[in-house]
């Protein structure tokens, strides 16, 4: 992608979006060191050799399967929750994928109330998948965001992917978060709490049956505290949400496949693939799977995922 290309890199990014590229320092993007480190560091299990391709199935199939969860994170970004999202505010979204949240805010809200949206990502595989979605997307790591300027955002966002960063570098991620930041601005960390069934889901499950193994320290509400208050947040707080995988369809048996076929593809589970019925089993194990006939007539099927969220404002 880099470092050959920069310049016509800067040009693509400034064509996809302007305002977002207001952000970029292309002097310190040239200039810093952690240009270097990139193609090292890529090399995580969302590549094409990894689960990464499963990963971008899932979203394929189904672009809205965890938007609840996502509406929620974007609410904590604004004073005035959701109702004071819009097309002015510039967030950071520092594990973004192949930029899930930025496609589902822009189907959910519209493009006159959807944020402009920094995706940043690690990995090469998913920051060129952005890029041809049309996109605004960096390829940096979100413990040295370089590409970014001191207090130029508005939101942060690291979620979907925080315990890959590793616990000895997770405080230098959240005082990097504090660089980017506006004053007033806010940081969100999501992450599966350590202990809860999803950290269990992925150290039982994801590492037996995934095509990468998926061995990482989950958070803690004390660690999330001690980072946010060492990054000398403001207004702290940490909370549990709920942020389940929902699919309707218009049968039972037909929900009930969407959601087996979406846990295979989004996790890599290659090991299960021929066998829907025991994803189904494992997912209702780990945190049970309710059915139900919406007032559309739709069959529903819910798997609900308990997230722990801390926010804080830059002072």
């Amino acid at each position: 992608m880099f470092p050959n290309s920069l310049e016509s890199y800067f040009s693509q990014l400034k064509k996809i979006n302007p305002a977002a590229f207001t952000v970029v320092e292309p002097r310190i993007v040239r200039e810093s060191p952690g240009l270097t480190n990139l193609a090292n560091l890529s090399r995580n299990e969302f590549t094409s050799e990894g689960r990464g391709a499963n990963y971008l199935d899932s979203i394929q199939l189904s672009l809205l399967a965890r938007s609840e969860g996502v509406m929620d994170l974007l609410g904590k970004m604004h004073p005035n929750g959701r109702d004071g999202l819009c097309s002015s505010l510039i967030i950071c979204d520092l594990l973004a994928g192949d930029g899930y949240v930025n496609k589902v805010a822009h189907r959910l809200l519209g493009p006159a109330r959807c944020p402009i949206f920094i995706n940043s990502d690690i990995s090469q595989f998913m920051v060129e998948h952005c890029i041809r979605d049309g996109l605004f997307a960096v390829w940096q790591s979100a413990t040295d965001p370089f590409w970014i300027r001191d207090g130029s955002v508005d939101g942060v966002l690291m979620a979907y992917g925080t315990h890959h960063i590793p616990r000895a570098q997770r405080a230098t991620a959240v005082r990097a978060a504090a660089r980017i930041l506006r004053p007033g601005g806010t940081l969100v960390l999501h992450d599966f709490e350590e202990g809860s069934p999803t950290a269990r889901w992925f150290a039982d499950v994801v590492s037996t049956h995934s095509v990468t193994p998926h061995d990482y320290p989950h958070f803690t509400a004390g660690e999330v505290l001690d980072l946010f208050a060492a990054a000398q947040f403001d207004e702290v707080t940490v909370q549990r949400i709920t942020d389940p995988f929902v699919f309707h369809a218009g049968d039972e048996e037909s929900a009930l496949h969407l959601l087996g076929e979406y846990v295979v593809k989004m996790y890599g589970l290659e090991k299960l693939r021929s066998d829907r019925q025991r994803v189904l089993a494992l997912l209702d194990e780990y945190f049970g799977i309710v059915v139900t006939r919406t007032s559309h007539g739709e069959f529903e099927a819910r798997v609900a995922r308990n997230a722990l969220v801390g926010s804080g404002r830059r002072v």
